[in-house]
């Protein structure tokens, strides 16, 4: 009888848990960004960035983390194109606008990180913009990181668009992991990557990588990581 009433406390469980709709990241925006951004402006114009820094975190926090990405069709700088479904890594998502002149530190920074986590963590930079200047944008990252880009003049990609850029603008960096869920959003991303000491924001970068993707925010263990050739 025992045995019965664990059983069907266990059944219980997993149908609840199995009832549960999955959180998706650009659904949870659509619902509690306009609220942030309203907040987040008052804050912004009472020159109150600790404030805002807060509303920023309380939205992630308590809206975004752990949601999963819809699948994204991205196109590829050099031909055909990329489905998000398909990476079977964690990946980092780097969004990139037109405008936007990127230091050459902060390449070799990226280019350096993929090759340390290649097999481990994909590195996928999107642009926004036209497919012959994100070509020329990112010719000089490595061939183990992946260049793409969205024209916003595309209005198929409205649903790319309105979540990755219009929300956070660019650059941000997209934390996911391996089974699709939204891990972190750094809005500080080159900030970190272009720090005097190279070294440090270097080390700062791969440190966030460890804890936020391989190790999902648990302590890392330095043995796991190797630089793969």
């Amino acid at each position: 009888m025992r045995l019965y009433a664990t059983l069907l406390l266990f059944i219980s469980i997993f149908l609840v848990h199995a009832q549960q709709p999955k959180m998706y990241f650009d659904m949870q925006l659509s619902k509690h960004l306009k609220a942030y951004k309203t907040q987040s402006e008052v804050a912004i114009e009472n020159n109150d960035k600790a404030h805002a820094e807060f509303l920023f975190d309380s939205l992630f926090n308590n809206h975004l983390k752990l949601s999963y990405i819809s699948e994204m069709t991205l196109n590829k700088v050099n031909g055909g194109q990329l489905n998000t479904a398909d990476v079977d890594h964690a990946f980092l998502l780097i969004t990139k606008s037109a405008w936007e002149q990127i230091d050459e530190k902060e390449i070799e920074a990226i280019n350096r990180m993929s090759k340390m986590y290649k097999g481990q963590v994909d590195i996928v930079v999107l642009f926004w913009t036209s497919r012959s200047i994100a070509k020329k944008r990112g010719s000089d990252f490595s061939s183990l990181v992946t260049v793409t880009y969205v024209d916003e003049r595309d209005n198929n990609a409205n649903h790319i668009i309105k979540p990755y850029k219009h929300s956070f603008g660019a650059p941000t960096c997209f934390f996911i992991s391996e089974n699709k869920q939204l891990l972190d959003i750094d809005r500080k991303f080159t900030a970190n990557l272009n720090l005097e000491d190279s070294e440090l924001a270097f080390e700062s970068a791969h440190q966030q990588i460890k804890k936020l993707i391989l190790f999902n925010d648990e302590a890392t263990n330095e043995g796991i990581i190797t630089t793969l050739n």
